[in-house]
């Protein structure tokens, strides 16, 4: 409801719930209307509680626990039944006709006198036959709960688990749930993932170009080779006599070219010395000596000057040798890039190995992907060290794939801990002493972040790049929960100008973007501090899905007309402030990362005074995986010539 406050909304949305049970029409998950019934009934299970404490609500719990029927059916609205049969086959009546109250529930109609309120209340729910991974296991968690929350008629979430068998690597996510995705309407959060044999997982062992074939006993594999190439991981190229007869043909050429050209010069200069003998020569060792050695003097500086110029533009060499990179393990994938847990030999001191991060880009990798994690690296390289901004090692471009060698951050990101933090759950990556128990994040844990978030964007501004992509998951936590600005595959550098307009289709994280970028495709340092206002909002409410319930169609919709998220219930006016000046519709009254910086570490002074963590309902919010469906974070958007959205 663009321009009207939660208040107003709250209201509207309670007069139609009231015109809703005056007419007839039931509030209840699955309801399918008022049928008749006979001696021969058409649900044949019941009645099972005393007619002073049936209500619809232990009428469903009945015909749930412990066997699990298709239909629930109320009559008198005391009697319940339950069955899978043909609930219809003695007729359906007018909804008017069932209006008497339930007794334990009034605000729910149920039937009369032969008549049943009929309920479908096994629908709506994930299917539980989903099963392992080929070569792994899973663990279902919950399995009673693919069923109605029957309190307020919501869904719980099942969760399964998935683990690979040893000597296989999970490729995937490691664990799905069971979530709502609207009205009544459930799915599992991503797919099974897959079980991929260890000896043949990236970086491939077969060398130019071979394909590894894993043996079906013990960690082994062959490689066949590429043509041209021989040895057990294709490491050697096969001699070519036609090619190395050419090559003798062109150094022979070569060598006899330089040698004319040598005699030609020596006789040259031969003559011209015999023309320049007597007086000349004097004049010349006189006049022009001193002027020779002052010209290559000059020159040797400006040799020296344009080396100490690129050194200082580049610093020091970053390229890495490959064989002193061991890869551990797979930490995740993104849609085309895929980062590995690895041991660097040296990369940071001598006879020192050095945990690290190496991305790569996945065998299916686009043009585009491969231009987009080229600027990546580039961009990497025109940043120096900050603590709130991770770091690039090293990289390794001599031939492909490519690796950025980054630094390995051991708490994941920012918007799994905040999720953990609410859920209770202890996540494995985190050592005892660093979790936090349910709820027992303070004000100033919160701020802090927020803080190491501005410091790391104020520099990124100062380096003229813009980061497009700004939300708590693309912020790592690092030793002692440090916040490290990451993830730069939408970033760029607009060193030259002030901003940059995205020329090419493709999928952007929607509910983070500013009007200009929605509707122009412009992006500047202002467009960033927009998607900061959304990312304070996501460490306040703990991670929660920003506007929730909406599209991401419906989300641009809004926004163009004035919409913007609702501030937290425990959520003081002053941070709430903040996020609405990041959120202000022209970039230029929006404040700068400096200026945010400033802002929040004042407020930190007194934390508590500002956010109540205690009054947080966590069922206020909706709390997704990221990357869940293209429709709940992002969307491809195709603009027309006048910038609209087709």
């Amino acid at each position: 409801m663009p321009g009207v406050n939660a208040t107003q909304a709250y209201l509207q949305l309670a007069e139609v719930e009231v015109e809703e049970y005056t007419s007839g029409e039931c509030a209840a998950p699955g309801y399918l209307g008022c049928f008749g019934d006979a001696e021969n009934r058409s649900l044949s299970v019941g009645p099972a509680l005393d007619h002073n404490e049936q209500s619809v609500e232990l009428c469903f719990r009945n015909c749930l626990e412990p066997t699990e029927y298709k239909y629930a059916g109320m009559e008198y609205g005391h009697e319940c039944w339950c069955g899978n049969e043909d609930y219809d086959k003695h007729g359906q009546a007018p909804d008017s006709d069932c209006q008497d109250l339930c007794t334990g529930n009034s605000d729910q109609i149920c039937g009369g006198d032969w008549l049943l309120s009929v309920y479908r209340v096994s629908q709506g729910v994930c299917s539980n036959d989903i099963g392992p991974p080929s070569n792994g296991d899973h663990t279902i968690t919950n399995p009673r709960s693919l069923s109605y929350n029957l309190i307020n008629y919501k869904f719980f979430g099942t969760r399964v688990d998935f683990s690979c068998d040893p000597g296989y690597t999970l490729h995937g996510a490691s664990s799905i749930e069971c979530i709502e995705t609207g009205y009544n309407n459930v799915t599992w959060s991503d797919s099974v993932p897959t079980c991929e044999d260890n000896v043949c997982i990236n970086p491939n062992p077969c060398q130019n170009g071979g394909t590894c074939i894993p043996q079906s006993t013990g960690d082994f594999y062959n490689c066949s080779c590429s043509a041209g190439f021989s040895g057990g991981d294709c490491q050697n190229a096969i001699a070519n006599t036609t090619t190395i007869n050419v090559v003798v043909v062109i150094v022979v050429v070569v060598v006899v070219l330089i040698v004319v050209l040598v005699i030609v010069v020596v006789c040259f200069v031969k003559r011209s010395r015999r023309k320049r003998r007597g007086s000349r020569l004097s004049a010349v060792d006189r006049g022009c000596g001193q002027e020779l050695i002052q010209k290559k003097l000059s020159n040797v500086y400006l040799i020296d000057t344009l080396q100490a110029s690129t050194s200082k533009l580049n610093g020091p060499a970053k390229e890495f040798p490959r064989d002193k990179l061991h890869i551990l393990g797979q930490l995740g994938s993104g849609s085309f890039a895929v980062v590995y847990k690895a041991e660097a030999e040296g990369i940071i001191r001598r006879g020192t190995n050095t945990t690290v991060a190496v991305k790569m880009l996945k065998e299916c990798a686009t043009p585009n992907d491969q231009s987009d994690f080229k600027k990546e690296l580039r961009l990497y390289s025109m940043l120096d060290r900050h603590p709130n901004v991770l770091s690039m090692l090293g990289y390794c471009t001599d031939k492909d794939p490519m690796y950025i060698i980054l630094e390995y951050v051991p708490y994941r990101d920012l918007q799994t801990y905040l999720r953990h933090i609410r859920t209770g759950t202890e996540p494995f990556y985190l050592k005892k002493e660093e979790f936090k128990e349910k709820k027992d994040l303070t004000p100033t844990e919160i701020l802090t972040f927020a803080s190491q978030v501005v410091r790391g964007m104020e520099y990124l501004a100062s380096k003229q790049c813009i980061h497009r992509d700004l939300a708590t998951r693309n912020i790592l936590l690092g030793e002692g929960l440090v916040c490290k600005v990451s993830d730069f595959g939408l970033a760029r550098d607009v060193a030259e100008k002030s901003q940059y307009e995205m020329q090419s289709q493709g999928r952007v994280p929607v509910r983070w973007m500013a009007p200009e970028s929605l509707i122009s495709n412009m992006y500047t340092s202002k467009s960033d501090v927009w998607s900061f206002g959304v990312l304070l909002w996501e460490l306040v409410t703990l991670g929660s899905h920003p506007y929730p319930g909406m599209s991401s169609q419906k989300v641009i919709d809004e926004i163009k007309q004035g919409y913007r998220l609702p501030k937290p219930e425990h959520c003081s006016d002053d941070i709430y402030q903040i996020m609405m000046d990041c959120w202000q519709e022209k970039p230029e009254d929006r404040p700068n990362f400096a200026g945010l910086h400033t802002t929040i570490d004042d407020i930190l002074a007194d934390a508590a005074g500002y956010l109540e963590m205690g009054n947080l309902n966590p069922e206020d919010y909706v709390y997704l995986k990221p990357g869940q469906g293209s429709n709940s974070i992002t969307c491809s958007l195709t603009r027309s010539a006048t910038g609209s959205i087709e």
